[in-house]
């Protein structure tokens, strides 16, 4: 869930000239927002060594970062100084989470970690979709930590740490898309405590804000906004978009990753009917079989006391039932075999996530899909 952010008012004392008030001049900015001071000789762990899967094959993320930039980013403060009480909490906010994403102290810190994906984007000739996949699936992938009672981490802090929680991983998402020229913002739930990405897109977008949902905490596909948060919260508000740099690339296959979704909820209804069908064609066919092994056992005592014809006279109608008992039992056969590939037709869209190019080929050449 979102980190919490403190807003430290300073109230500026009046100037007296020969005991007399006189006008008080605005000095300097109005807000004082959070920036990296480096710390030479700041103590960092190593950065975390990523490794996730993305389309055919494993990415693995390793790129050095200047301990000093680390150390000032840890001791900053992420609070916003309001000097001037009339500017509304919402531009504070938003320039609170812009100063994070776009300190210059994490120049290089993008500059490296974004020329690896670089290398990636080109070795694989990833198209422009596919390439701010990449950078979405690496941020999701990274683990996620609620740290409801903290500060939110500069995006260089998230890196290293290996950790982080919505707003956390949300801005080193919105960090990296928006310099590599895509047109980004944060999607800020107040009412749910909540931020998220989005990437424009040519729709009118998640809420009508033009742009596409991308959901931080977890691997999922663009443009699909979470059925429920942790604790079984949803997204019932509209959020604050608030701009990131000045992208202009769109993601265009929202379509693609809609139809994905509709399949991934289309199994789910049908394996719901099909489980209910399945449990009362279970008891049904319980019920028969119970039936039956009475009437054996009835037929059984028959013949040890001897009493042949009233045994061979019953043999017909327990054959047919029997018939009965085997025809109903195919039937559910294939309906089990119908729910099982069906499962895992859901199973594979559920965890292919990080694959929509590829997972959308595979759904598309699938028989009766």
């Amino acid at each position: 869930m979102l980190s919490s952010i403190m807003l430290m008012s300073v109230f500026l004392s009046a100037l007296f000239a020969s005991g007399c008030l006189e006008a008080l001049p605005w000095f300097g900015s109005p807000v004082v927002y959070p920036r990296i001071v480096p710390v030479e000789g700041g103590a960092m762990p190593p950065p975390a060594v990523y490794t996730f899967p993305f389309q055919d094959r494993n990415v693995v993320v390793d790129t050095p970062v200047d301990a000093a930039v680390y150390a000032g980013a840890r001791v900053a403060e992420k609070s916003a100084r309001v000097y001037d009480h009339s500017i509304a909490e919402e531009v504070w906010r938003a320039g609170i989470y812009q100063a994070l994403i776009g300190d210059t102290g994490q120049d290089g810190f993008y500059s490296r970690l974004l020329s690896l994906f670089r290398v990636e984007r080109n070795t694989r000739s990833l198209d422009q979709d596919e390439y701010a996949e990449l950078l979405a699936v690496f941020v999701q992938s990274i683990p996620y930590e609620s740290q409801n009672l903290t500060s939110p981490r500069f995006p260089v802090e998230t890196y290293v740490d290996g950790l982080g929680d919505c707003d956390d991983k949300s801005l080193l998402l919105a960090g990296l898309l928006s310099r590599e020229g895509y047109r980004t913002a944060l999607l800020y739930f107040d009412q749910e405590r909540h931020m998220a990405v989005g990437i424009g897109c040519d729709e009118p977008g998640y809420q009508g804000t033009g742009y596409a949902y991308i959901e931080t905490t977890n691997v999922s596909l663009v443009g699909i906004p979470p059925r429920e948060l942790a604790g079984g919260i949803r997204l019932t508000s509209l959020p604050t978009v608030i701009p990131v740099g000045d992208g202009t690339l769109n993601y265009t296959r929202c379509r693609e990753t809609a139809e994905l979704w509709q399949s991934v909820k289309e199994t789910e209804r049908e394996l719901a009917l099909l489980e209910t069908d399945i449990r009362n064609w279970e008891s049904i066919l319980q019920g028969m079989k119970d039936r039956l092994d009475s009437q054996k056992a009835s037929m059984e005592q028959m013949l040890s006391r001897g009493d042949t014809g009233g045994y061979n006279m019953r043999i017909p109608g327990y054959n047919a039932q029997v018939q009965e008992y085997n025809r109903l039992r195919a039937d559910l056969l294939e309906v089990v075999n119908r729910f099982n590939r069906l499962a895992g037709v859901h199973n594979y869209l559920i965890t292919h996530q990080y694959d929509r190019k590829g997972t959308y080929a595979w759904l598309a050449a699938l028989p009766g899909m």
